[in-house]
């Protein structure tokens, strides 16, 4: 009889040989993973998974990837999954990519097209400075950071920001954070370090044109523009069009204010004709917006365009990003976004006529802000210019019903923009960027650019020392929440006790008796009564390190300053707006989990306190810094002063932006010249890298940004004086005026905080400032969809002995809530509230609370589940009267209909369900840090 022979399965090594499968092999190798990252899972079951999408020669980074997937979606089981599923992407890139980090730059710059032409994707002067510390930075680069980034942080970094050659990832994790560095700081091996210490350790990162770029031969490492429209013309169109374009392909997103264009029907002068409006043109922006990507395809282009509620076109704007109606009409892959000026918001709480204006015959408006708007629009309303008049009301209505339908307009309000400005010597700001954040004087001749980095609050986190003996004594009783609590927050912080339970009435009536208290738990530390379970979560809460704020905004300031000097422009024109003003945006990503780490609630009073001691924090640390390198440059600069003309020149007369420099003949100098080294002016050009109207003004602060001269700081005053708020006694603020007074600042706006989704993805922290969005959700970015879970969460429930799938369906079936079940306690239930279930009242109240230590302006997305005319109308003005500048970003509405995406299997009576499912978050890419 002859024997049936079977196939065996085989799999491929990484070194192209064949070999037979082995489950044992992959086994061990989950457990060696899973040992390195100290967690304990079920190894066997995950292994069975895997086995069934296993077929024949397939390869053993396939396998490794295959089960990454299958454990990142176990993650809803229980969190170590997720670690495992981090480790094993890791993992697996770091057998495919080189070790050294100097090799790997060195084949990117080397990198040959397809027809072996040399086209090298770093620059010339970053490889050389990469060479000549080649050991060092080898050195320095810890590739066991890379183990701090989860497996959906690593998927977004895989997909957008690691390079890339001919379709194989070159880069680790630990190569962007030092490329990122590098390119900032050149040959200071010092401060390279120091960044690159922070940025892998996920103290903070900068934004993502600068982890795109950084190093390149074209370094464009700003986020934001805002363009003026250059004038309404086809030239002055046409032109703002080429300008878009450029920034856009070098990953910028943009903010267009178009003020200025005539409505439709006006009279055209030049042709005796009519003009078709701002759609027509509108439609132009929006395919050359689908056309010309961010960066060669990592992220769509976006353009957001403003514009003011009295523009004769306003309610054909409005509908410009419905789904529905005549497609010549609509330009659905813009952004829109109001510029409201407190007239209007006064004409729609009076319910009053509102005026339509063409700007060519009524122009200046867009120039004017508060009263001087107020008189001027109401001059062209007595002498008749309007086109046609409307009840305010109605187009209050018409903003709402597109709010409802698209999330958009932005709303954002002039007045409060141009009233609490650093800027406003310069002139009216006209509009924002494209996610709300940045509020920067933008005209003809000059292109507003933001340069931005975001901090993780959930570094800064520490535990409160152990304020207890070693006599400890908790009594509980059976079938009780907080005690339970209690026990979890002493195992949490390793404190040892001894637990008496109260079984009997005659045990409970004698310890109240003794202790006079009528509840438990109750904690006894050396035979002295601590109190209940908020007392001791009192004395044992995590703190906040607001020192340590305060020196890594410091860094990230000094960062974004030579950002700034070191960066490719896109056009002559954000260049000059650049180099003249010098603003920056600090920005923030997981308040929400500090929060969660220091036992806070979201929507408490003492949320609101930290909230406001932070950015506090940011804002004093900022303008300190800021300070301090103007007036390390002054003393450089006033000599560089008395020497120009005499000593050197700029080579270039006729660009007032030139940097490029002559020494002159030092043999023909004047006798009275104070520097007779020229490798010592050369030098002071070199470290100040002054631009001509920075030497030429007259100014006692030298070492300042070109337009600090009249600016509210010049004159003391700063953001919080603006909306008239007293800071807190923790830093010398008339100390700090009076310095800025004296030594000027580097910069004239510093914080902003914007939207984080990719990089609060990378970093693994709740985007900006924003609450949870939901417990349990699938989430849309670049990388792909996923399902995520609240770690903080999961690891409670699972400390308190609750975590189950039982709880986890319920968890789904509520879309993310768990304040519909009944053996979750009530404290855990109030911490993990998510966005839903958090007043809108607060998030304005907190906007607000920030807002007096913002010198720019925040994305404040607001959130609504079933919104009305009524309800958005009175959310709006509240904004509007709480003084914040973005009044809102985009308007989130809960799903009404998701399809379901896990497998539930509930049984009856065990599971309350809500109306709706598994919220499905969509984030905006764009300009975000």
């Amino acid at each position: 009889m002859q024997e049936e022979m079977q196939e065996e399965m085989h799999v491929k090594k990484r070194n192209g040989n064949l070999e037979i499968v082995s489950f044992d092999k992959i086994l061990a190798r989950l457990k060696t993973l899973g040992n390195l990252s100290n967690i304990s899972i079920n190894y066997t079951t995950l292994v069975i998974k895997i086995i069934d999408q296993l077929y024949n020669g397939i390869e053993t980074s396939r396998i490794d990837e295959l089960t990454a997937q299958q454990a990142a979606t176990m993650s809803t089981i229980h969190p170590d999954y997720g670690v495992l599923a981090s480790y094993l992407v890791i993992s697996n890139l770091h057998k495919k990519t080189d070790k050294s980090f100097t090799k790997s730059m060195n084949m990117i710059y080397n990198f040959q097209d397809n027809n072996n032409n040399h086209i090298p994707l770093l620059s010339n002067d970053f490889i050389s400075i990469v060479n000549k510390y080649a050991s060092y930075f080898d050195n320095i680069i810890d590739y066991q950071r890379d183990y701090l980034i989860d497996y959906f942080g690593f998927k977004t970094l895989e997909r957008a920001y690691l390079f890339h050659l001919n379709k194989k990832i070159i880069e680790r994790p630990q190569h962007v954070w030092l490329r990122v560095a590098i390119c900032i700081h050149k040959e200071d091996i010092n401060a390279i370090k120091e960044t690159y210490d922070l940025m892998s350790l996920k103290y903070f990162t900068h934004a993502t044109p600068t982890l795109f770029n950084a190093g390149t031969p074209r370094p464009q490492l700003s986020s934001c523009f805002l363009t003026a429209m250059e004038s309404d013309s086809v030239d002055g169109i046409y032109n703002t069009l080429k300008e878009c374009a450029n920034i856009s392909k070098w990953a910028g997103g943009i903010g267009i204010h178009i003020h200025n264009i005539r409505a439709k029907g006006s009279h055209i002068r030049g042709t005796n004709g009519t003009s078709n409006g701002i759609v027509p043109m509108l439609s132009v922006f929006n395919k050359t917006a689908r056309y010309i990507d961010q960066g060669g395809g990592r992220r769509n282009g976006s353009f957001a365009i403003y514009i003011e509620p009295h523009h004769a076109d306003i309610e054909d704007y409005l509908d410009l990003k419905k789904n529905h109606g005549d497609e010549e009409l609509r330009a659905r892959d813009l952004f829109y976004a109001l510029w409201i000026s407190n007239l209007f918001m006064e004409r729609v709480k009076n319910n009053a006529k509102w005026s339509l204006f063409c700007p060519d015959s009524a122009p200046g408006l867009s120039e004017v802000y508060d009263e001087d708007y107020k008189v001027l629009y109401e001059k062209y309303e007595v002498e008749k210019k309007y086109v046609k008049q409307i009840n305010a009301r109605d187009l209050w209505i018409q903003i709402l019903d597109s709010q409802m339908e698209t999330g958009t307009p932005y709303m954002l309000y002039k007045d409060s923009i141009n009233k609490k400005s650093n800027q406003k010597n310069l002139g009216t700001i006209k509009s924002s960027n494209l996610c709300c954040e940045i509020t920067e004087y933008s005209d003809e001749n000059e292109t507003a650019v933001c340069n931005l980095a975001s901090i993780a609050l959930s570094k800064f986190i520490i535990e409160t020392d152990n304020p207890f003996s070693n006599n400890i004594l908790i009594y509980t009783k059976d079938n009780c929440n907080w005690c339970i609590l209690m026990k979890a927050l002493l195992k949490r912080r390793n404190i040892s006790f001894l637990e008496t339970k109260l079984k009997t009435d005659d045990e409970i009536r004698n310890f109240k008796e003794i202790w006079n208290v009528e509840t438990v738990p109750q904690l006894i530390d050396n035979e002295k009564l601590v109190g209940g379970f908020t007392e001791v979560l009192n004395k044992l809460r995590n703190k906040f390190d607001y020192e340590l704020l305060h020196k890594i905004t410091k860094i990230i300031t000094k960062n974004l300053n030579k950002v700034i000097d070191i960066n490719f422009y896109p056009t002559e024109k954000t260049k000059r707006s650049n180099l003249y003003h010098r603003p920056i945006g600090i920005g923030v990503q997981g308040l929400a989990d500090a929060f969660i780490m220091m036992d806070i609630p979201y929507d408490s009073e003492l949320a609101k306190i930290v909230n406001k001691k932070i950015f506090e924090t940011i804002y004093h640390a900022a303008l300190e810094q800021s300070m301090e390198l103007s007036l390390e440059r002054n003393e450089d600069m006033n000599i560089l002063r008395g020497e120009y003309m005499i000593s050197w020149n700029f080579r270039n007369e006729d660009n007032d932006l030139s940097r490029e420099y002559e020494i002159n003949d030092y043999m023909n100098a004047s006798s009275s010249s104070t520097i007779t080294n020229e490798t010592k002016i050369s030098a002071l050009l070199k470290k100040n890298t002054p631009i001509r109207c920075e030497i030429e003004r007259e100014t006692n602060c030298y070492g300042s940004y070109s337009s600090f001269d009249g600016s509210p700081a010049s004159n003391e005053i700063l953001q919080f004086d603006m909306w008239n708020i007293s800071p807190d006694d923790r830093y010398d603020w008339n100390k700090l005026k009076q310095q800025i007074k004296k030594n000027g600042l580097r910069n004239s706006l510093l914080v902003a905080p914007m939207p984080t989704a990719s990089t609060s993805q990378i970093l693994g922290n709740n985007e900006c400032f924003e609450p949870l969005t939901s417990n349990i959700y699938s989430r849309r970015t670049l990388a792909g969809e996923f399902i995520l879970t609240n770690k903080y969460l999961i690891k409670e429930l699972l400390e308190l002995g609750i975590w189950n799938e039982e709880i986890k369906n319920n968890i789904i079936l509520n879309k993310g809530s768990i304040q519909y079940i009944e053996n979750i306690p009530k404290f855990i239930k109030e911490k993990y509230k998510i966005v839903w279930e958090i007043p809108m009242k607060h998030l304005i109240d907190m906007s607000k609370d920030r807002g007096a230590f913002i010198c720019q302006s925040q994305s404040l997305n607001l959130w609504m589940e079933d919104p009305d005319a009524k309800s958005l109308t009175n959310m709006h003005f509240y904004a509007w009267n709480s003084g914040l500048k973005t009044g809102i970003y985009y308007l989130r509405r809960k799903p009404k209909h998701q399809p379901q995406q896990f497998t539930i299997e509930p049984t009856q009576n065990t599971i309350t369900e809500q109306k709706d499912s598994v919220y499905i978050e969509k984030e905006c890419e764009m300009c975000g840090s």
